[in-house]
């Protein structure tokens, strides 16, 4: 047992590293001998975990996606509301990505990789990733329809928009060197398709609150200020 701890450990060693250096260098900058250095391990102690550069940044991959995974699924099942649901999503995708700033760039090539690489295993991984919050969007989309809270709507379609928004904040947010705030940015996107979709009781219920986050918005000092957030 202690022999499989420590290659557990010397693995995620090896994964912290590869990240530092990715995130330094950009994947085909890197060198293995660069994230052996970074891990503190002789080259050929990396080669035995992972034989090529592509295996170190596909267990990356899948590393990062699969805490994320897990992670979320825990926290859902703590809540029922669907609605509280819905914000379990946005925080915890907001508080991934705030976690991994400085690895931003990172998953920028991930994507690209998945779209170029002849390896199969990224774009297989990133479709299941993508069918995970497919799965939960649609459920708690359609629990929130079943309440009347949620006016009736084809949820496949507002689910894979809200996915669409929710991946062109995040690259614009890394593109603009991070100028604004992901979460007011991800509480925004809620509050505008929300007041679309809402029946006329929840409007009437929520309106002032969802007035007050569209009225602030999330680029405007106005917004930071009154939530006590420097820019």
């Amino acid at each position: 047992m202690p022999v499989v701890v420590d290659r557990h450990a010397k693995r995620l060693k090896i994964l912290h590293a590869a990240a530092e250096v990715f995130a330094r260098k950009g994947y085909h900058a890197a060198r293995m001998v660069e994230i052996a250095q970074q891990a503190a391990m002789g080259k050929a102690t990396l080669y035995e975990y992972f034989p090529t550069k592509e295996d170190v940044f596909y267990a990356l991959l899948d590393h990062w996606l699969g805490e994320f995974e897990q992670r979320l699924c825990e926290r859902l099942r703590q809540s029922a509301d669907p609605l509280e649901q819905a914000d379990i999503v946005r925080r915890s995708a907001v508080e991934f990505y705030r976690e991994h700033a400085r690895h931003a760039p990172i998953f920028l090539e991930f994507w690209a990789h998945a779209l170029r690489s002849p390896d199969r295993r990224f774009l297989q991984r990133v479709r299941r990733f993508q069918r995970f919050l497919r799965r939960i969007g649609i459920r708690v989309t359609q629990e929130l329809v079943r309440r009347g809270i949620f006016l009736p709507v084809d949820v496949a379609s507002v689910v894979e928009l809200e996915a669409g928004i929710s991946d062109g904040i995040f690259v614009a947010w890394v593109l603009s060197g991070r100028r604004f705030r992901l979460e007011r940015a991800y509480v925004f996107r809620q509050s505008v398709l929300g007041l679309g979709l809402l029946s006329e009781a929840a409007r009437m219920q929520m309106r002032e609150r969802l007035r007050r986050k569209l009225e602030e918005g999330f680029l405007t000092r106005r917004s930071t200020v009154r939530h006590g957030m420097k820019r």
